[in-house]
């Protein structure tokens, strides 16, 4: 497991920095070609290969499950689950939310994830039973029950679940919250960690979505379930991201 983190650590690095790099020299070619994909696409798959051939080097037998790619079975107790750009509509507008998500399961279980935003300067690692850290900072949820005046965040995809995303904003801003939409869930669930936000929401659950940052809620001391209070897992489709205190109060709005 030792070696696995440190080239996790390595590999995640060297992707989110990629694309960081790529944002700066690529986005004024962007803009003039009226944001052509092919940008997002060079950006997706070079990241992707940085990670990709980094454990095939070290770890070729491990299981590999990526957002851009088909999977490889696993032929080990590992599975990495990568999601080498998160937040592309973010990235294709030049704005910083959006960076490399990569988890490691053992037999099934998530026991690391790593996100990294690269122009933000945050890079986010949880071990299972270890605790979450960011930039080395031991992380902490926050320490508050009541809803009034704390942070609300959204994935706000509106085109894909309207529905049950505005019932989010109505149920949580009506019981007090205020709201935050980032483009990205699972930067809205980084801040969940940080302390920053009380609640996040993910209506559009991937497992290369979930499996890095629902750790990382809950190894800072957050809970994490679906809509209904069961476990998460990366195969969950909704998920409610607390800081433990107010997660059965959120629950109940459910109801």
């Amino acid at each position: 497991m030792k070696d696995r983190r440190l080239l996790a650590y390595s590999a995640a690095f060297k992707a989110g920095s990629y694309l960081g790099r790529s944002l700066k020299r690529g986005i004024k070619a962007a803009a003039q070609e009226k944001f052509d994909l092919d940008l997002v696409s060079e950006a997706d798959k070079k990241a992707e290969k940085i990670i990709v051939s980094e454990i095939r080097l070290h770890f070729p037998k491990d299981g590999i499950l990526s957002e851009e790619s088909k999977e490889t079975e696993s032929k080990t107790r590992y599975r990495w689950i990568i999601d080498p750009l998160d937040g592309t509509h973010n990235f294709l507008a030049g704005f910083k939310e959006f960076g490399t998500l990569l988890a490691l399961e053992e037999e099934g279980k998530v026991i690391l994830g790593i996100c990294h935003f690269p122009l933000l300067r945050e890079y986010f690692i949880a071990v299972k039973g270890r605790g979450a850290y960011c930039n080395g900072k031991k992380l902490k949820v926050s320490q508050v029950e009541e809803f009034r005046g704390q942070m609300f965040c959204s994935d706000g995809i509106l085109r894909k679940k309207p529905k049950e995303i505005l019932g989010d904003i109505e149920r949580f801003c009506g019981a007090g919250c205020r709201l935050r939409v980032y483009g990205s869930s699972p930067y809205a669930f980084t801040r969940v960690a940080l302390g920053q936000a009380l609640i996040a929401t993910n209506r559009l659950g991937k497992p290369w979505d979930i499996a890095a940052t629902a750790l990382l809620a809950e190894e800072a001391g957050g809970k994490v379930t679906d809509e209904k209070g069961d476990p998460w897992s990366i195969d969950s489709e909704n998920l409610l991201a607390t800081n433990g205190l107010a997660h059965n109060k959120a629950l109940a709005l459910f109801k």
